[in-house]
């Protein structure tokens, strides 16, 4: 079975490689990020911001726009494509999260204190999804319905699962359920009750609904119902709050499109509080940061690769979509999770390095985002997964 990488067989890696460079609304991308995060940087070195706006708008992203961004995200139409994409994605995270609490373990052999190299195990295979690569899936891929953060969504469920659960258990200690803290019901109601999984959950199954034939009773000039077209217009289920409360759903995608720029501040101002200079000492951040930004997305991209060729060979060759592969290679090439790092220190499990691990990965994935953008579009030119 002849199995080709390009869409047409005639492209070649260097006219792919000079579309992307040439794309415009790419660079825009790249260039909004980094610079938004280095005047959050610039700002808190100058003491304009006061000590703890990172931590405020954390706390906004986190409650307030993050959920709203993944709640409007699945106000649109359904299409069996983007369900087994949604499907595939849930199922891929759990799969794909226990393989890297497998890898992280060969990968960290050659660590000989135990306690580090479990902290380096941990930090490898959780990153900061929800923090730094959500916000940036939304912004750099927001093409055909969010559909690539939308799978970010759905990624994030098995991410927070282990989260709250295996990553906990590790850095602490101890076992499950052998303290209140650690019970099976805490840890549940930890992931049940987060706003964004809240949010997700109801959007996803809003969403859904939709494949239920005669839920698409509104039409979509119902505001003007002296309309000509009124009787061919199209019609939506009435929870799509987009076309029958459009200025609820105006006010909800105002607040989700607040994530991206509040992240990348806080982003600048974690940096800004943070010693560079004494981190950058530590041989140990940079060695991390090289295999979290660059080595661990393309592990992920290889399992996607092997899967949608096993797909391919046994007849279904539309089971990885682009979109899929967008979010997952982000969302392992961005620093460690500050819930994992916040571990460490809390149960002062090298602490220090887990710190200055989180600032030169960050500082490196800043850089890393510009690489792996360029190398997702080349990919996207190859035409070897499909766009659902």
């Amino acid at each position: 079975m002849n199995i080709s990488f390009l869409a047409d067989g005639t492209g070649d890696i260097g006219s792919n490689l000079s579309t992307a460079l040439s794309s415009t609304s790419l660079w825009t991308a790249i260039c909004k990020t980094i610079i938004i995060i280095f005047i959050g940087y610039f700002l808190t070195r100058k003491n304009i911001f006061p000590k703890g706006t990172g931590s405020t708008l954390t706390k906004v992203v986190m409650n307030v726009a993050l959920p709203c961004l993944a709640f409007t995200g699945f106000m649109s139409d359904f299409t069996m494509a983007a369900g087994i994409d949604a499907i595939f994605n849930f199922i891929f995270g759990f799969v794909i999260y226990i393989i890297f609490m497998m890898v992280s373990k060969v990968l960290f052999l050659w660590v000989k204190d135990p306690t580090k190299r479990t902290v380096l195990c941990i930090l490898f295979a959780f990153g900061s999804t929800t923090f730094f690569a959500q916000p940036l899936i939304q912004a750099v891929f927001p093409g055909n319905n969010n559909l690539a953060y939308n799978n970010s969504n759905m990624l994030n469920v098995a991410y927070r699962v282990f989260l709250y659960s295996y990553a906990y258990i590790s850095i602490a200690g101890i076992k499950l359920g052998s303290t209140k803290e650690t019970s099976l019901g805490v840890t549940i109601k930890k992931i049940l009750l987060n706003p964004i999984i809240i949010a997700t959950f109801a959007g996803l199954i809003l969403w859904f609904l939709q494949a239920i034939p005669g839920t698409d009773i509104v039409r979509t000039d119902w505001l003007s119902q002296t309309s000509a077209s009124y009787e061919e217009a199209k019609k939506v289920a009435f929870w799509r709050i987009d076309v029958t409360l459009p200025w609820i759903y105006q006010v909800a995608k105002t607040l989700g499109s607040l994530s991206s720029p509040l992240v990348w501040l806080a982003i600048g101002c974690t940096l800004g509080n943070a010693s560079i200079g004494e981190a950058a000492k530590d041989k140990m951040a940079w060695i991390y940061s090289a295999m979290k930004v660059f080595l661990a997305p393309c592990i992920v991209l290889l399992v996607l690769v092997v899967i949608e060729l096993i797909a391919k060979a046994c007849g279904y060759p539309q089971l990885v979509s682009l979109a899929t592969v967008q979010s997952s290679v982000m969302m392992w090439m961005v620093p460690p999770a500050t819930v994992a790092v916040a571990y460490c220190i809390n149960f002062d499990k090298e602490k220090q390095m887990a710190s200055n691990i989180s600032v030169i990965s960050t500082l490196v994935a800043v850089f890393g985002i510009v690489i792996w953008v360029l190398l997702l579009t080349v990919i996207e030119s190859f035409g070897f997964f499909y766009v659902a």
